[in-house]
């Protein structure tokens, strides 16, 4: 049995002078949902697009389903279904018409995935309405509906969920969700939404730069990520600057939401407050951020991966 679904050693794809990627080695095992975490340009969607062959990499190999050479890896991407940047539909079309299309140009016979998928991404009540006149959210997961039509046991997704409202993003997740556990399809999935990304992955890929920093577990992220005490000041430059200058905390950072947040092990909670008391430090809130994703990547980061 297959045991990784896709695999990169040092890949590489420069423009000019610039690499979008650079030496990345990187694994996708079987069920994996496979996180991709990483700012704008950082080198996401170059990867994803070297994956589907519509873009060739500098340097580097790449092996889907463990297939190598060039013309296994095409056979390979008949089981890898897509959704990069905003799928393209066309808007004078239904979504079963928009499906009718897929399937004479993917060489799929067997018209009942139409119905199969539609059902799959809650779409099978869309009826005749033109997909012109969809909500971002319906355009998405009909999109998703177009890479799920070849039966995929590896799907890629490029963002997503960014620009969908809380329930459309709940809705992505769920159909995710028992994609992986029901069907044991194999997801990589970029998103600037951490949070939902937090809920949803099993496997975290931290891309900086066109480099991949750090591969991790969910498990591992739990346990490694730290838990921080977070305060809420009239002045937060000011009181920073008293707790490294008095307490010598020099691991203290402030958020962009304005809060003072203290790695827990750092200190002492009861000691803190006793400290702000002492020095007449009005305290707005209080409280213990547990591990996150965002933490976790913006400290990997600033640990010296700039």
């Amino acid at each position: 049995m297959t045991q990784t679904i896709f695999e990169a050693k040092g890949l590489s794809k420069q423009y000019g002078e610039s690499f979008a990627l650079q030496d990345v080695y990187m694994t996708i095992g079987v069920g994996d949902i496979y996180g991709f975490v990483g700012e704008n340009g950082a080198g996401k969607t170059t990867l994803m697009k070297i994956i589907g062959g519509l873009v060739h990499p500098t340097h580097g190999e790449i092996s889907l389903f463990e297939k190598k050479d060039t013309k296994a890896v095409h056979e390979a991407r008949r089981k890898v279904g897509f959704l990069i940047e905003r799928p393209a539909l066309y808007p004078n079309l239904n979504a079963k018409q928009n499906l009718t299309f897929y399937c004479r140009a993917f060489g799929i016979k067997d018209k009942s995935r139409i119905a199969e998928v539609l059902q799959a991404v809650s779409l099978a009540d869309a009826g005749s309405k033109l997909t012109s006149e969809y909500s971002l959210g319906m355009k998405q997961r009909l999109g998703l509906a177009i890479a799920l039509l070849n039966d995929p046991k590896f799907l890629v997704l490029d963002e997503p969920i960014n620009g969908l409202d809380p329930s459309g993003i709940v809705e992505v997740r769920k159909i995710l969700e028992k994609l992986s556990k029901e069907q044991g399809v194999t997801i990589l999935i970029s998103s600037h939404i951490l949070s939902e990304l937090q809920l949803l992955a099993t496997q975290y890929g931290f891309i900086h730069k066109g480099r991949l920093i750090k591969e991790a577990s969910a498990e591992e992220l739990l346990h490694t990520a730290e838990t921080k005490i977070c305060i809420r000041t009239a002045d937060p430059a000011a009181t920073l600057q008293i707790l490294k200058s008095e307490l010598q905390l020099e691991t203290i950072t402030i958020s962009e939401a304005g809060e003072i947040q203290i790695p827990k092990e750092s200190t002492n909670l009861e000691e803190l407050m006793s400290f702000f008391l002492q020095r007449g430090i009005h305290i707005e809130g209080i409280n213990l951020s547990a591990p996150n994703l965002e933490n976790y990547y913006m400290d990997l980061i600033a640990g010296g991966n700039e």
